[in-house]
């Protein structure tokens, strides 16, 4: 790898110049009640946990080769979308040159729940969605945990992705999953692709178009005679060339249990292979009663789920994200929490994986009271104003970046 003395120092001087970020120290001023000691990549089994991602990173950024795909699994704190945006965002400036992809995502309006603000989508017709972390919903879910259902032969929908500032995301290759199976209507893209490649197994639909499009427009054609069902299970715009994509798993109400539901979860992650998985699933684990809390079938989950994502990719390495601080019902601080950070030292030890402690840089239990009284938490004292959300990335990144630099100055010697 031709990783030159030039690019180094470009990098290790980027911690100075980055616009989008405050470095610690300034953050530190700003929110005092933080515990910013605690903002740290920690590893409880080998340090080495995150080199292979690394050495991916680096090809990417210094040789300009391969894609890097990190995929955010999480409940309604992704499904939001100014988390995981952020954080892409603020990976995006770790070289002028690196080219960043909209990755994996689902067009939650069509499920009619909420969804980021950068997807723009104008639904056609009548649509139902059905969601992994739903008890009483039984679909046959794919990678999204979520499923949008049309039975109008003239449904439809307009898609757009935007970065910040208004500029879409581009591609020459969009990937629609779906349940083909059940399917009876084939989607019609406009403009149309200029070749097409079909998975019926994983349930992938590829588009390929000689030029780099922006928006597409799908309509459904009935096959035969029978009754018009179509069932969408996600959504990813790709480029050709070199990168990082960052791809984001959010369902509103999940935990680890809801994407285990996920029956094609593997097949169709085979086409993301991450590199690296971001977990953030455990604060909808742990919102019970202390009768129905049991963090030993909680750490199983967890267990089966790095199972799935490595029999994808056996090189993927994962960052564990305890759970924010919050609060049970509003009423008293859920000590959970406490037990979902043991958890997750032990999942890091047991699969030599990196662990985030979010709950701990908040300043532990009860902080997030003082989050709402700085305007960055919401009053169900669970989820996170945008503001809040923008801290929550940034705290990530700069943690990921102490890391990252670690890696890149041992690499000069």
């Amino acid at each position: 790898m031709k990783l030159v003395a030039v690019a180094i120092t470009f990098l290790l001087g980027a911690l100075g110049i980055l616009s989008a970020q405050e470095e610690m120290g300034a953050i530190a001023l700003r929110y005092p009640f933080l515990d910013t000691s605690r903002n740290h990549i920690e590893f409880f089994g080998k340090s080495d946990g995150m080199e292979k991602f690394y050495q991916k990173l680096d090809k990417a950024i210094f040789d300009n080769e391969g894609k890097v795909n990190i995929v955010h699994v999480g409940g309604s704190h992704v499904q939001g979308g100014t988390l995981s945006h952020t954080l892409r965002s603020n990976l995006g400036q770790l070289a002028p040159d690196l080219q960043i992809e909209r990755g994996f995502f689902f067009p939650h309006r069509l499920a009619n729940t909420n969804m980021p603000s950068n997807i723009y989508v104008k639904k056609i017709g009548a649509w139902e969605g059905c969601r992994n972390s739903i008890l009483r919903n039984n679909c046959p879910w794919g990678l999204s945990g979520i499923d949008a259902v049309t039975r109008e032969e003239d449904a439809g929908f307009i898609l757009q992705s935007f970065r910040d500032r208004g500029e879409a995301y581009s591609f020459t290759e969009l990937r629609i999953f779906e349940h083909m199976s059940s399917n009876t209507m084939e989607p019609i893209c406009i403009p149309s692709p200029d070749s097409v490649v079909i998975d019926s197994i994983a349930g992938v639909r590829r588009w390929f178009f000689k030029e780099r499009i922006d928006s597409v427009s799908i309509t459904f054609q009935l096959q035969d005679d029978q009754e018009p069902v179509y069932t969408l299970q996600g959504i990813q715009m790709v480029l050709e060339e070199s990168g990082l994509v960052y791809h984001a798993l959010g369902v509103n109400g999940a935990s680890t249990k809801s994407f285990l539901r996920s029956e094609n979860f593997i097949e169709q992650g085979r086409y993301i292979s991450p590199d690296l998985v971001i977990f953030g699933l455990g604060i909808n684990d742990a919102y019970k009663p202390d009768s129905e809390w049991h963090p030993q079938e909680y750490k199983e989950r967890y267990d089966t789920l790095v199972d799935w994502f490595r029999t994808i990719n056996p090189d993927c390495e994962f960052i564990f994200m305890t759970n924010n601080d919050s609060y049970y019902k509003r009423k008293v601080p859920n000590e959970h929490a406490l037990d979902v950070v043991e958890v997750m030292k032990q999942l890091s030890k047991d699969h030599n994986t990196g662990f985030w402690d979010l709950f701990g840089v908040m300043g532990g239990l009860n902080s997030v009271a003082i989050w709402e009284e700085h305007g960055l938490a919401k009053r169900d004292k669970i989820h996170f104003s945008r503001t809040g959300y923008r801290l929550n990335s940034d705290l990530l990144f700069w943690a990921f970046w102490e890391d990252y630099e670690r890696h890149v100055k041992h690499l000069e010697n």
